[in-house]
């Protein structure tokens, strides 16, 4: 069976750490890759026009289309952490599920999004701290429908000091997140 697989890439830097381990997981799936970067993509923020709460569907028209079609097994979130969570870009796709956050509790008629897969991949500096942006990560997949992603979140740390590419348990978990993200 085919699979098709969204990564959101929230890193700004085009061959950064973030990108290293995309390009892994890439290297591993099978099936469809469609690959949004947060920074780069024509996605607006959110901009609490609430035209949602009528509709359940946003006014806004851009790349965001490509979340809301709702056409893939797969989502992972590969991105830095900055400052114990994840960057603005990133927050501000999340912030464009507003619509079915609005189905759901303001029109009380919940969308029925496709199940689907989920994996945060992260890179963090310093001390870290990414246990933090857990909580955006958890309320992203929870509104998307997708599962799993508690059980597969891959940290690669102190990449200020030990970059990606020589983090071979980082490198390796990914390898093994592509084959999760194939299996039925």
């Amino acid at each position: 069976m085919s699979r098709k697989t969204l990564i959101v890439n929230g890193s700004p830097r085009v061959n950064g750490n973030t990108a290293v381990l995309i390009a892994q997981l890439r290297k591993h799936l099978q099936g469809e890759i469609v690959e949004i970067s947060a920074f780069r993509s024509n996605i607006a923020p959110c901009v609490d026009c609430r035209s949602c709460w009528k509709t359940a569907k946003c006014v806004v028209e851009d790349e965001m289309k490509i979340i809301y079609d709702d056409d893939f097994d797969n989502i992972v979130i590969a991105s830095p952490v900055y400052f114990s969570t994840l960057p603005g870009a990133v927050l501000s796709v999340m912030s464009r599920l507003q619509p079915w956050h609005a189905a759901t509790f303001f029109l009380n008629k919940p969308l029925q999004q496709r199940p689907k897969k989920s994996a945060a991949i992260l890179t963090a500096g310093g001390k870290g701290n990414e246990k933090n942006a857990e909580h955006h990560l958890s309320a992203f997949f929870k509104m998307v429908n997708a599962t799993g992603f508690q059980d597969h979140i891959i940290c690669s740390g102190r990449t200020d000091t030990h970059p990606a590419q020589e983090d071979e348990i980082a490198m390796a978990e990914v390898v093994k997140l592509a084959q999760w993200l194939m299996e039925d």
